[in-house]
């Protein structure tokens, strides 16, 4: 298990007050606090740090909105929140630990669809259970997926893809950023629909997806459109699809799988990260954190900032990320089986 920790700390006030000042306000604060407890013990949450453990590695995308997330709830919770970067077994060491932990609202988990969806197929036994263990507070954004090829290929759409597999005339391997993710699973669906016995190259992660499509290592790559989208204006890689519902805001030209004709529920699936804590958190702790990371998903700058990098804003309410939850669940799970993808 790879561990990294950062400290995220509210904004220094600018103006200055004196020690003896500070003495007397903390005296008549610690006055007041003591008779109030009782009755405002819900009502002070947050008292100490926020733990957001991210369960996977510091650098990548889970983390990096969990740090811009992290920075907005320091300054309008007024406490310090805490990264805790628990990488290790494709998120589930980070997920078992925030399942473990008490139900107060001090620890939650940052994290991406495989985490709370994939691994339940994936692996033998699991020390959580993504159901019952957790309660969603909200869903950040998507990251769709998107499958392209270099130039060498020959390939320009998916016309050409289906042409070439249909005539045997080309190798077909195509690379996605781990075994059982849902760039594998789309990968292995679209190869049997088109019968073209496409060989998979399972990376670690999507840096070298990409790096094998720029090489012409691979003639197919899955990964998300925030890694692929700079490689494309300059012709470097050809966008073919994009998985999800919708056309992806940062490549609109690119169309969706089901607009092509190919509608296997598994192509309207997008990677997602979230905010979930441990099962019987108290509801007003979770309303209090879904409203205030809302705000700061929802802020235009914030936006701006999440789009660039190619991620579709969702900001969803604790009630809409679980509905959406568990179709999503079963149509995943259920893949990784019908495909016969082995549990680790």
């Amino acid at each position: 298990m790879n561990t990294h920790t950062t400290y995220i700390t509210p904004s220094t006030p600018s103006t200055q007050t004196s020690p003896k000042a500070m003495r007397l306000i903390g005296a008549i604060a610690a006055l007041f606090s003591a008779l109030a407890a009782p009755a405002q013990a819900q009502d002070s949450y947050p008292s100490r740090p926020i733990r957001i453990v991210v369960p996977y590695a510091a650098g990548g995308a889970t983390d990096f909105v969990a740090r811009k997330v992290g920075e907005g709830l320091a300054k309008s919770m007024g406490q310090a929140i805490v990264v805790d970067n628990k990488s290790g077994a494709a998120g589930a060491i980070g997920a078992a630990e925030v399942a473990r932990a008490k139900a107060d609202g001090y620890t939650l988990l940052m994290t991406i669809t495989d985490s709370q969806v994939n691994n339940t197929a994936l692996f033998k036994s699991l020390s959580y259970d993504p159901l019952k263990d957790f309660i969603p507070i909200t869903q950040l954004v998507r990251s769709p997926t998107l499958l392209s090829t270099h130039p060498g290929s020959g390939i320009k759409n998916m016309a050409d893809l289906k042409a070439k597999a249909a005539s045997g005339s080309l190798s077909f391997s195509y690379a996605s950023w781990g075994i059982g993710g849902l760039g594998h699973l789309q990968g292995e669906t679209l190869s049997r629909s088109l019968n073209a016995g496409m060989v998979h190259v399972a990376q670690r992660g999507e840096a070298p997806v990409i790096s094998d499509l720029l090489a012409g290592t691979v003639v197919l790559g899955y990964s998300s459109v925030g890694s692929a989208m700079q490689h494309v204006p300059n012709g470097k890689l050809i966008p073919l699809a994009v998985m999800g519902r919708q056309r992806s805001t940062s490549l609109p030209q690119v169309p969706t799988m089901r607009e092509l004709g190919m509608a296997d529920p598994i192509y309207d699936t997008s990677v997602w990260i979230g905010l979930l804590a441990p099962a019987k958190t108290p509801a007003p702790v979770i309303d209090r954190l879904a409203r205030e990371v809302r705000a700061i998903v929802g802020t235009p700058d914030m936006s701006q900032l999440l789009n660039g990098r190619g991620f579709e804003v969702m900001n969803s309410t604790p009630e809409q990320f679980a509905e959406d939850f568990k179709p999503e669940f079963e149509v995943v799970t259920r893949k990784i089986r019908e495909l016969g993808v082995q549990p680790q």
